[in-house]
């Protein structure tokens, strides 16, 4: 037990809910006070004196003190902040909205670590009472429970910021017949038309009411047809960076009326300024004039591709021609796979990190993107964020620290969380390409197989059957064990599927026989076999963590799988008895053409499951 001296009532009640349980043999007494921005921490024997500069600061001391004190009866420690702000953003818009009950578990581990904001990227999922179809059915925050959040987060030093869109990004919204009139495209609002100001009007307000804090992110990144629909039937063609120059000025004067302090992705002043088009195009340079008719926001640069930080650096430097107020977003590797990316993870962060505080860029965020379907559990990110956190208190950071970091601070091996990245990281070093390899095999078809001549690059089996037994000899703390069944489970299916694929391939290759369609179909019931309770405890793990809506993607895309294998399984029976030919094992055998850089490839769902259109 640890009694902490000096402290309030609120700051007792966020200590002790930050530091996990220990292991002590006696009563620790704790003398806190407040001091120099940082961490200073001096144990001896049953005496200890912990001085902390912000809250954020207290959190991850106390969790840090606690820790280690049942480890080490003397020790002295003494870490500083590398940057101002140390943001973690949560990505709660594709298809997988955290319940308030989650959101309050990651603002927990966050203070642990040291973070002082989480921004929140809402799109539509957040409630304007002018506008009732923004966010309708997507599982969307009432303002009550926003509030409640963020007045949670306070308590902890960690700020929650809102992240909106206010000019692309919007295709869930605009999908609504009621947004018409603000729609140019099938995500880009129409700029300069009265109702986009009314409607941007409702936006900020009720973006910004239940929040605590005066800043506010309001996207504008990848508006890519921006002024190519009806703004270009209405008023002709006009120049895209006059556009974003026009909508970024109406968007700070509502913010500015506001109170607000707002950021924006930088994105578009690089890639329309690009003769190639090229997003952060480094041949594009901005003038003192163009930097001077900016309104004052910030310019968040995101960057979760390069390895180098040579590469970091030189976009810096071009930013600050940009503006003076610059923030770096790098990524936590969730998105667009089935388990965290985590070589590509470490290797960004470190280039990233390194290159910023070598700039002086004051300001990092950690994002946790969710792109297509939102399949990655949450939990799956502790490792990336508390790999991110180990910068800021840090000045050399190296993959063996990290580990320790994350062994202190989250009272569980690194273990479980590194071999995430077997999943789908099929070479010696870094998954630099971002192959998914567990998706595409998941979703792929049995008959059409459309990676099939990329995936023949890999052994899959030679590296998913120890995979299976490390899943099953690793150790996680109590409430991350759903997580680690769900992993091992997943690797058992992936690795039947690979099997039913390989099987249902033969077909192609043999004259109907009784003895090739019973392995495709044995292969088939395997995969099937493997499946099922997957699913039963995929949907466990994701209604642990999120809100129901969005799981009927999910249900959707996974029963897809079941009634499919009956499918083929009657055309295999079909074939055997000479009333079939699979057609589809007979086409030309094609490399998958797109996202192909890697070792197999890199697609989302819609890409790998069919050549046609899953809707019109």
């Amino acid at each position: 037990m640890i009694e902490w001296h000096g402290l309030n009532a609120t700051q007792q009640q966020a200590v002790t809910a930050v530091c996990l349980p220990g292991n002590l043999a006696r009563t620790l007494t704790v003398d806190c006070q407040a001091g120099a921005p940082g961490i200073q921490i001096q144990k001896r024997g049953a005496h200890t004196t912990l001085t902390y500069g912000s809250q954020a600061d207290l959190m991850r001391g106390a969790a840090l003190l606690s820790a280690r004190a049942g480890q080490e009866p003397d020790f002295d420690c003494h870490q500083t902040p590398q940057f101002q702000v140390l943001a973690a953003m949560l990505d709660v818009a594709r298809n997988g909205v955290p319940t308030v009950a989650m959101l309050k578990t990651t603002i927990r581990r966050l203070a642990r670590m040291g973070y002082t904001e989480l921004w929140l990227y809402l799109e539509d999922l957040f409630e304007i009472p002018e506008e009732p179809y923004f966010g309708h059915q997507r599982g969307r925050y009432t303002q009550a429970q926003l509030h409640e959040l963020a007045r949670y987060g306070d308590q902890f030093g960690v700020t929650l910021v809102p992240a909106v869109q206010t000019l692309a990004h919007l295709h869930n919204a605009l999908k609504w017949e009621a947004h018409t009139a603000v729609k140019d495209t099938t995500d880009t609002l129409l700029v300069g038309a009265p109702a986009t100001r009314t409607f941007l009007t409702h936006l900020l307000q009720a973006a910004t009411a239940p929040f605590t804090t005066n800043k506010i992110h309001i996207g504008m990144d990848e508006a890519y047809q921006l002024g190519r629909g009806r703004y270009l039937d209405q008023n002709g063609f006009t120049d895209q960076q006059t556009l974003i120059l026009q909508q970024l000025k109406l968007v700070v004067e509502l913010t500015t009326e506001l109170g607000l302090d707002a950021y924006m992705w930088s994105d578009l002043w690089f890639t329309f300024a690009s003769e190639k088009h090229e997003m952060y195009d480094p041949a594009v340079h901005f003038d003192a004039d163009f930097k001077a008719s900016l309104p004052p926001v910030g310019q968040v640069y995101w960057d979760y591709y390069h390895e180098d930080q040579q590469t970091y650096r030189d976009r810096f430097a071009q930013h600050f021609e940009l503006s003076d107020n610059v923030v770096f977003a790098g990524g936590i590797w969730t998105w667009s796979a089935l388990a965290p990316n985590q070589s590509k993870m470490l290797a960004t962060v470190d280039a990233g990190l390194k290159a910023a505080k070598a700039c002086g860029v004051p300001q990092v965020v950690a994002t946790m993107w969710f792109d297509d379907g939102a399949e990655v559990p949450l939990s799956a990110a502790w490792y990336g964020l508390q790999a991110f956190a180990t910068y800021q208190y840090h000045d050399r950071v190296t993959p063996e620290l990290i580990d320790q970091e994350y062994a202190l601070f989250q009272g569980e091996a690194p273990d479980f969380y590194r071999l995430l990245d077997r999943f789908d990281n099929f070479t010696k070093a870094v998954n630099v390409d971002a192959d998914n390899v567990s998706k595409i095999v998941l979703y792929e078809d049995l008959l059409l197989q459309r990676y099939r001549q990329n995936l023949a690059a890999i052994d899959l089996p030679a590296q998913y059957q120890p995979l299976i037994t490390q899943l099953g000899n690793v150790q996680v703390r109590a409430e991350n064990r759903l997580m680690l069944t769900f992993y091992r489970q997943l690797a058992q299916t992936v690795l039947a599927k690979s099997g039913a694929l390989q099987a249902v391939a033969q077909l192609g290759w043999s004259t109907a026989d009784d003895a090739t369609a019973e392995r495709a179909l044995t292969a088939i019931d395997a995969y099937v076999a493997a499946l099922q309770p997957l699913m039963a405890i995929w949907r466990e793990l994701w209604h642990q963590q999120r809100r129901g809506p969005g799981y009927e993607v999910m249900d959707v895309r996974l029963g897809g799988q079941l009634t499919r294998c009956a499918t083929v399984k009657w055309r295999i029976n079909r074939w055997r008895a000479g009333q079939e030919q699979l057609a589809e094992l007979h086409a030309p055998l094609l490399p998958m053409d797109q996202f192909n850089n890697g070792v197999v490839g890199h697609g989302l769902y819609k890409q790998i499951v069919s050549a046609c259109d899953l809707s019109f």
